[in-house]
């Protein structure tokens, strides 16, 4: 009788279940439905959230814009670096908003149109008033489509809805000549030495200021598009993950199964070589065996 352990009849392995083609098939339908859903709420976001809101071009003049809000709490003025109005395709850098989140190119007000009471209006993303150790929850929002994308550049709140007056204006240092503002010259290690370093601080603070005047006297004042609404971005799972979030969930279902399946189809057909044929293999080229 034939030994079943010896090299000419090697020991049935076993093989793995079937279930496998089934865990990799809902792993890929699971990663393909959150990508579905996220586009999905992407589509609907815009259509109910972003799409509506009311957009004007700054700056607007001293008269301002008047907008409709249909609901209290946090607004946003954006900025639409890309986006359309009135059949005008809007592309602009973001230094005609900005020269850095803390020095804007413009400033913005706004009032209530029927009481003339004027709302605070403050930048996103500082840190908070009250403690410097915690930022402040006017995080900085952006939305980011085909042909529209807009990052939050004010917050502002109100406790009612209805018509509110937004003025945008360029800062008067654009409308210098840059030869007009003069910076003063970096500071040396002796200057610095002789100097209090209070009187040293004031100095940097002032001098950087001067840079950011004469940057800003660099722009060339245009037309910018803005929007105003809610944050877009919350109270939704699918808006959290985005879009991006959402095809790395999928490319990794799509490997994951893909990868299960095969091998699973490998060890099931055989086409794997056992570990006793390598063990042989090894040996034939062994010198000493």
């Amino acid at each position: 009788m034939d030994d079943p352990d010896s090299p000419h009849n090697p020991p049935q392995r076993k093989h793995p279940s079937r279930v496998w083609y089934l865990a990799s098939a809902v792993v890929f339908l699971g990663s393909l439905g959150v990508f579905i859903l996220t586009l999905q709420a992407k589509t609907a976001r815009f259509h109910e959230q972003i799409a509506p809101m009311p957009r004007f071009v700054g700056p607007t003049g001293e008269q301002g814009v008047v907008v409709t809000l249909g609901q209290a709490g946090k607004h946003n003025v954006f900025y639409e670096n890309l986006g359309r109005l009135n059949g005008k395709v809007y592309n602009t850098p973001r230094r005609q908003v900005w020269t850095t989140y803390e020095s804007p190119s413009m400033t913005c007000a706004v009032t209530h149109v029927e009481t003339g009471q004027a709302i605070d209006v403050r930048l996103p993303g500082q840190l908070d008033a009250e403690s410097l150790s915690k930022t402040s929850k006017d995080q900085i929002v952006a939305y980011d489509f085909a042909q529209m994308q807009g990052h939050s550049a004010w917050v502002f709140d109100i406790d009612e809805p209805g018509e509110y007056r937004v003025t945008l204006a360029y800062d008067p240092a654009v409308y210098l000549e840059p030869g007009d503002v003069e910076i003063p010259p970096e500071l040396t290690k002796q200057q610095k030495k002789e100097m209090r370093s209070e009187d040293g601080e004031a100095y940097e603070a002032a001098r950087r200021e001067t840079i950011e005047r004469a940057a800003l006297a660099q722009l060339e004042p245009i037309d910018v598009l803005f929007a105003v609404g809610p944050d877009p971005t919350v109270d939704s799972f699918f808006n959290v993950i985005g879009l991006k979030g959402a095809a790395a969930v999928l490319a990794f279902g799509f490997t994951f199964a893909a990868l299960t399946s095969l091998v699973t189809l490998m060890l099931r057909g055989g086409h794997v070589t056992p570990r006793g044929d390598l063990q042989a293999i090894k040996r034939i080229g062994d010198p000493k065996a």
